[in-house]
């Protein structure tokens, strides 16, 4: 993730998917209910309060209309199974189940009051049991190397082949620091030098050796001030000396989190504004960027250039992943079985044909591989690559280096709270920057 502040958006908007289980009956005509053509968000309120009244029908109503418009959320598929627990739909309930479960991801179903009335159904036991064993962890990545600084609070990652140097951003300092096993750890670009605030996302381009990075007011700022707040901007960077060559601002009023980009083959540079639900363009050698794709986009989060180069992977927290036509901007979304938990991305990479994404809003967080279709639009199948292990706790943004994938696996920006300041009972410790082979 980004920040607190930076996350707020996605954060809430995912909430919005994860109700909690509440008591039952078949309908209740006095509920309200969302015509058939609201949209989902529309839907979800009114099935909120269909679920805080008990009135499980419309509950369930409502939560059918929400994934008729943005697809299996896995929130939607635990909250459906139990919906239908609730009306003694127990097949149903326990098919919802078995797909929540073949998501690879885990709750505590044997606590969840929702599903008490299953509990003895046929297939129960093997279904909880496959969730409880989701949260087994998985994965063989090692430790490419740690940050010193406990306090760096590390957001993106990127590489320049020429030097063989890694960059970081630093949510916390507001600066980029460089790596190279030759080199060891270096300063590019100091905190608050040009006016920035916590630093996000990096994106080299090593053709006019630029190096891209996204800068947001947030409270994990050192230095945040509350007037800032909603203030974020895109800088280029001189990739050799570190001098900043230009700052762009996002058009329009409001708030703005320009998070995570990246940089296609021709030089565009595609960023994604999380707060405003909109990707930017800026083509080489334009003076301003322009909003580029926002149909249908929640929370746009990672975003990947398809191996075509025509297209644009990008990773919508609450929805799944989009695929942007770079000549259109027409919006489309990558199918997936209601089995495959494509919701929670936040980096983005591509690899060969497939996506690996890392998800910090599911549970456990993990590092998967979903593998596409010939056409690029269906995911045809996934694994988790890193799942549930130890260091794993809040995975950001990776880069692949040859044939190896980098990532930034506990940035720790969830130890820091609202206030700014490090939570009760926890401590900031050195971030680790690690690598597995590619699929």
């Amino acid at each position: 993730m980004i920040t607190i502040v930076v996350r707020a958006a996605p954060l809430a908007l995912a909430a919005l998917l994860a109700s909690l289980p509440a008591a039952a009956q078949e309908t209740a005509p006095d509920t309200a209910t969302a015509a058939s053509d609201s949209t989902w968000r529309e839907h979800y309120e009114a099935g909120e309060a269909a679920r805080r009244a008990g009135d499980w029908g419309t509950w369930r109503y409502a939560l059918v209309r929400v994934r008729e418009q943005i697809g299996y959320h896995p929130s939607i598929v635990l909250n459906l199974a139990r919906a239908d627990a609730r009306l003694g739909r127990t097949e149903d309930a326990v098919e919802w189940l078995r797909a929540y479960a073949a998501t690879g991801l885990t709750s505590d179903v044997a606590a969840d009051s929702a599903l008490e009335s299953i509990r003895s159904a046929p297939g129960w036991d093997a279904i909880a049991e496959r969730i409880a064993a989701n949260a087994r962890p998985v994965g063989a990545a090692q430790v490419a190397f740690t940050l010193p600084d406990s306090a760096f609070v590390p957001e993106g990652v990127a590489f320049d082949p020429r030097t063989g140097r890694f960059f970081l951003s630093s949510l916390r300092h507001g600066g980029i620091a460089t790596y190279s096993p030759a080199g060891g750890w270096t300063e590019f670009v100091p905190p608050r030098r040009d006016g920035q605030w916590s630093m996000l996302a990096v994106a080299a381009d090593t053709l006019t050796r630029t190096l891209w990075a996204t800068t947001a007011a947030s409270p994990l700022f050192s230095g945040y001030q509350p007037a800032d707040s909603g203030r974020s901007s895109l800088l280029a960077y001189d990739m050799d000396t570190g001098a900043l060559r230009r700052r762009y601002e996002p058009q329009g009023d409001g708030r703005h989190t320009l998070g995570d980009m990246a940089v296609a083959p021709d030089g565009t540079v595609y960023v994604s504004d999380a707060d405003q639900g909109v990707v930017y363009r800026l083509e080489r050698g334009a003076t301003e960027m322009e909003p580029f794709a926002a149909e249908g986009l929640v929370s746009p989060q990672g975003i990947a250039v398809a191996a075509d180069g025509r297209r644009l992977y990008v990773a919508d927290y609450v929805r799944g992943i989009a695929i942007v036509d770079r000549q259109s901007s027409e919006v489309e979304w990558v199918q997936a079985a209601d089995s495959v938990a494509i919701s929670g991305v936040d980096g983005l990479v591509r690899a060969g044909r497939g996506l690996i994404a890392l998800q910090n809003g599911v549970t456990p967080k993990r590092v998967v591989y979903l593998e596409l279709d010939a056409a690029g639009r269906t995911v045809t199948g996934w694994r988790a690559l890193e799942s549930g292990t130890p260091l794993l706790t809040q995975p950001t943004h990776a880069v692949v280096v040859g044939g190896e994938l980098f990532f930034i696996p506990d940035s720790g920006w969830e130890r820091i709270g609202d206030d700014g300041a490090v939570k009760p009972g926890m401590v900031l410790e050195p971030a680790h920057v690690m690598r597995m082979a590619l699929p």
